[in-house]
C-alpha cells in the first residue's frame, strides 16, 4: 500500500485528481456543467505542468536526488518524458472538442505556465515560486467554470481568492517538511530563501485571512454558507499540519493530508 501511495504521489496523480474534483465542485456552486472533454483537458494540463516541474527539478539536481519525488523523476526521466509527450498529444487532440471560450481561457493558462517556467529558469532565488505555482493551479481549477459563465461577479472573485490562499498555504507548508532535502540538493524554496520563521508567519496570515473572508461572506450572505463551510473544512487539515509538524513527517503523511484537502469537495458531489 505504501508503494502504491508513493507511486501516485510521485506521478502527481493525486494532485491532478484533486484539481478535477475541485473544478467540478466550483462548477456545481456556480451552476454550470463541465463536459468530460473539459475535465480531461484540465487533468492533462495539471498533470503536464506538475510533471514538467518535477522533471526540471530532477534534471537540475546534481548527483542522486534526496527528495523521493525528484529521485523518481531522475530514475525514470526518459520514460516519463515519452509519456508526457503522448499525454500532450492527447491534450492537443482533446482541444478540438472544447468550447471556444474554454480554449481561449486554456491558452491563457498555457501562457501563464510558460511565464512560470521562464521565471524558474532565469531566477536563481525563485522568491515567488510558491505564489506563482499556487495561482496557476487555482487558475486551472477555475478555467472550466469561468469559461462557461455568461457573467462574472464578486462572488467568483472571492471564491478564486479563497482557493488561491488554500493552495498557497499548501505549497508553503511542504518546504517546511522538506527543508533538509532541499538544502542538501541546493533547491530553492520559500523556506530556504526567506527562512522558516517568515514562512510560518505567511502561512498563519493566509489561514487567518481565509477564515475571516469565510466569516464575512457568511455574515453578509455573499456566497452560499455550504461553500464557506467547505472552505473552512479544507483549511483545518492545513492548520493541523502547521501546528503539529512532527506528527506528519513519517511516510510523507503531510503530502497525503495537504493534497488531500482538494478531495474534500467530493463529499458535496455525492
Amino acid at each position: 500500500m505504501e508503494k502504491i501511495i508513493a507511486f501516485v504521489q510521485n506521478l502527481s496523480l493525486d494532485i491532478t485528481a484533486g484539481a478535477v474534483i475541485s473544478s467540478l465542485y466550483i462548477a456545481k456552486v456556480f451552476k454550470v456543467e463541465l463536459s468530460n472533454q473539459v475535465l480531461l483537458g484540465l487533468a492533462v494540463a495539471i498533470w503536464l505542468i506538475y510533471t514538467a516541474d518535477h522533471l526540471w527539478d530532477g534534471y537540475r539536481v546534481k548527483g542522486e536526488a534526496v527528495n523521493p519525488r525528484h529521485a523518481f523523476h531522475q530514475r525514470h526521466f526518459k520514460l516519463i518524458c515519452w509519456v508526457a509527450v503522448l499525454v500532450f498529444g492527447y491534450g492537443v487532440y482533446n482541444t478540438f472538442e472544447l468550447p471556444s471560450d474554454t480554449i481561449w481561457f486554456g491558452l491563457g493558462l498555457v501562457a501563464l505556465t510558460g511565464l512560470y517556467f521562464l521565471y524558474l529558469k532565469v531566477s536563481k532565488a525563485q522568491l515567488q515560486k510558491e505564489l506563482f505555482a499556487a495561482f496557476i493551479y487555482v487558475a486551472g481549477i477555475f478555467v472550466g467554470p469561468m469559461s462557461l459563465l455568461e457573467h462574472w461577479d464578486w462572488v467568483m472573485l472571492v471564491a478564486f481568492i479563497q482557493f488561491f490562499l488554500l493552495a498557497y498555504v499548501n505549497l508553503m507548508l511542504f518546504p517546511l517538511f522538506e527543508r533538509e532535502e532541499d538544502d542538501k540538493q541546493g533547491m530553492a524554496s520559500i523556506v530556504i530563501n526567506r527562512g522558516a520563521k517568515q514562512t510560518k508567519r505567511r502561512i498563519a496570515l493566509a489561514l487567518i485571512f481565509n477564515g475571516l473572508i469565510a466569516i464575512v461572506c457568511m455574515a453578509i450572505d455573499l456566497n452560499e454558507s455550504n461553500f464557506q463551510f467547505m472552505l473552512l473544512a479544507m483549511s483545518w487539515p492545513l492548520l493541523l499540519l502547521f501546528i503539529r509538524q512532527d506528527a506528519f513527517r513519517r511516510y510523507q503523511l503531510y503530502r497525503i493530508v495537504g493534497d488531500g484537502i482538494f478531495f474534500l469537495p467530493a463529499l458535496a458531489l455525492l
